[in-house]
This record gives C-alpha cells, sequence and structure tokens, in this order.
C-alpha cells in the first residue's frame, strides 16, 4: 500500500509535464469556426443574441411557469387551465370535477342512511332491505369517486399540454411584436436599431 501512493503521485505529475506545454492562440481564436468570416458577422450575431436575451426576459415575465401550473391544478382542477388563459377548459374540468365528486356524496349519503337503518333495524326481512338498498348507493358513489379521480388525473395531463401550448402562443407574439422592429421599448427602456 505505501507504495502505490508515491507511484500514483509519479503518474499524476508525469502526466502534467506531458500536457501541452504552450497554449495554441491561433487555434483559440480562429472565428470561422463558427462561420464568423470577419468582425463584422461576430458583431450581428452578439447583437442577435442580446436581442434575443431581451426577448427571453419578456417572455419569462409574460409566461406561465409549467411547475406553477401543475401546482394550482393539484389543488383546484382547471385552475392551471384558467391561469394559462384557457378558461373554458378549466371551467368544464372544475365543474366536471365537483359534479363526479357531489354525486359520489349524494350516494355516499344514501348508502350511509340505509346502513344506520340496517345497524339499528331488529327484524330479519328489515336487516336484509336495509342492507340490499345501502349497497347500491355505495357502488354507485364508488363509481362517482373513481371518475372524479380520473378527471383529476386528466386534469393534470391536460394542464401541461395547455401551458406548453400558451407559453409558445406568449413567445410567438413577443417575437412577432418586438423581434424585428426598429424603435422597441423594453425592460431596460427605449432602444434604437439601426
Amino acid at each position: 500500500m505505501p507504495r502505490i501512493i508515491p507511484l500514483l503521485l509519479f503518474l499524476l505529475i508525469s502526466f502534467g509535464l506531458a500536457a501541452q506545454i504552450q497554449f495554441d492562440i491561433q487555434a483559440f481564436s480562429d472565428s470561422t469556426k463558427y462561420g464568423w468570416q470577419d468582425w463584422r458577422d461576430r458583431s450581428a450575431y452578439r447583437e442577435e443574441l442580446l436581442d434575443r436575451q431581451q426577448l427571453l426576459h419578456m417572455y419569462e415575465i409574460e409566461s406561465s411557469p409549467i411547475r406553477t401550473t401543475i401546482l394550482k391544478s393539484v389543488m383546484v382542477p382547471g385552475f392551471g387551465q384558467i391561469s394559462s388563459k384557457a378558461g373554458t377548459k378549466g371551467t368544464v374540468i372544475l365543474s366536471s370535477e365537483l359534479l363526479a365528486l357531489g354525486a359520489s356524496l349524494y350516494f355516499w349519503d344514501r348508502s350511509r342512511f340505509y346502513y344506520n337503518k340496517y345497524l339499528d333495524a331488529t327484524q330479519v326481512d328489515e336487516i336484509q332491505e336495509y342492507y340490499s338498498a345501502a349497497q347500491n348507493p355505495r357502488q354507485y358513489s364508488m363509481l362517482f369517486l373513481g371518475l372524479g379521480a380520473v378527471i383529476w388525473a386528466y386534469n393534470i395531463f391536460d394542464v401541461i399540454l395547455t401551458t406548453d401550448e400558451y407559453n409558445a402562443q406568449v413567445w410567438q407574439e413577443i417575437v412577432d411584436k418586438y423581434g424585428k422592429k426598429t424603435l422597441t421599448m423594453g425592460p431596460d427602456g427605449l432602444q434604437l436599431k439601426f
């Protein structure tokens, strides 16, 4: 074990000495590898990059973050769609979720009503009648609860698609509105391009 450490240290030092001794500044500064022929191309690329950064800054201000919309839709189904400017879709999802859960609660309440009567019954005929009467509403309650879970899961899937579509639309509007204008007003003030 003690011999391995000096051997590794020796190998590390020898690889360091065998490394390139002189830095090749010509290969590093060759701008033709990026498709630039002269300083004008580099300057145009730099300006295009700065313009794109400003557009991205405006996009970040106006777009909806996908994590936020997912969290909104997890808490309140349809709220993520509404915040992504798809109000009709969000309202339909929210109302169908509320209807499914409301129907589930209604049938569960009916089932509990007959089940409580079953527990209080003393005659065999009443016991069988109330137990049978409690079974159908319970099954409907579970069915509507499952439907509510399916609607909730679809809501999460749909909010991702809706937010992506909304953000793509916001980006296109920003590019169309501010992309090639000579006079623009951005976060840094008025800018005039020639």
